[in-house]
């Protein structure tokens, strides 16, 4: 599967990808993985009238996901066998993930440790924030009030 979509997406052989190209393809297929498993999630949920959480937080501190996500779905094992064939070790790939940089700790962290509670408990919510146009920004107290 990555091999077709490295030669479809990038047109390069795994020997021949860069680490960036091999981790957006493996992210991309990761991510297709999960999305079908969502809509079937999603239409079970909903056929049996479940009720569903939803959680408002100023923000969610999302780490790293690629090597969570292989191992949810069972598939760390196959995707370090593929790439090891190629000679590749598989934490070069886990390294180029770009950090998310949506928050700084504390309640986000918290925050999106419950999203990752209800995802593994298969309890159905969707976690609701407020949208930072330029990501991260820089807070301090001034006389006793927070300024941004």
């Amino acid at each position: 599967m990555l091999k077709d979509k490295l030669m479809s997406e990038c047109n390069v052989t795994l020997d021949t990808a860069s680490a960036d190209q091999i981790y957006r393809c493996l992210a991309s297929i990761t991510r297709q993985i999960m999305s079908d498993n969502q809509k079937k999630f999603q239409s079970k949920v909903l056929g049996e009238g479940k009720k569903q959480v939803y959680y408002l937080c100023m923000e969610f501190l999302m780490v790293r996901s690629l090597r969570t996500s292989l191992f949810n779905l069972g598939l760390n094992e196959v995707a370090e066998s593929v790439l090891a064939d190629a000679d590749i070790k598989i934490d070069t790939i886990y390294d180029r993930e770009p950090d998310a940089g949506l928050g700084n700790g504390g309640l986000g962290r918290l925050a999106a440790c419950y999203l990752d509670g209800m995802a593994t408990d298969c309890i159905p919510g969707t976690g609701y924030s407020i949208l930072y146009e330029y990501g991260i920004f820089k807070q301090k107290i001034v006389d006793g009030w927070q300024q941004e």
